[in-house]
């Protein structure tokens, strides 16, 4: 499969080398703006914050929530507390259970993907979560909107450039 070579991904993402005691090789990771890379163990600490504080933000304890995932109060407390790491699916199935969306949950954690400072953090957190109540109709009006201003020139980043990612009747 053709493609860029590794380094020209390295160099294009702005990825740097880390050295994390938890991973036996070299990672490469995107430094956040303040330049200050997560490793593994605290980034896996940030996660299960932000898990326990939505549960808590439910008002849910340990022992109702563990049962809706299969699991044991026990377990459970495991990743509540991080000492066992989530997989996708786990964090998936949080989500469900929870009525989170995957952004409330891992945010906090990387904030840097979502914006290069706290301010576009949270106006792109609050622009999805107002986008998760319009129905279909709207979000292609949405759509179209955000498409035009990026082919006008406004965005700044190309928000144009994933138009042609998405399937079906998005590509307007």
């Amino acid at each position: 499969m053709a493609g860029p070579s590794l380094e020209q991904w390295i160099s294009d993402l702005g990825l740097q080398p880390v050295d994390d005691p938890d991973v036996d090789k070299p990672v490469y990771r995107l430094p956040p703006p303040d330049g200050r890379i997560t490793l593994s163990a605290a980034l896996e600490a940030r996660i299960s914050a932000s898990i326990r504080e939505a549960r808590e933000r439910r008002n849910l304890s340990r022992s109702k929530l563990a049962p809706l995932l299969g699991l044991s109060e026990a377990v459970y407390a495991r990743y509540d507390t991080s000492v066992s790491r989530l997989t996708v699916g786990r964090l998936i199935h949080l989500c469900e259970v929870l009525g989170a969306s995957p952004e409330e949950l891992l945010a906090p954690a990387a904030h840097h993907l979502w914006g290069e400072n706290q301010s576009k953090v949270d106006l792109l957190l609050a622009c999805i979560g107002k986008l998760r109540g319009f129905d279909e109709e709207t979000l292609q009006d949405v759509f179209s909107l955000l498409n035009r201003l990026g082919k006008s020139g406004h965005g700044g980043n190309g928000a144009a450039s994933a138009a042609p990612l998405l399937p079906g009747p998005l590509n307007l």
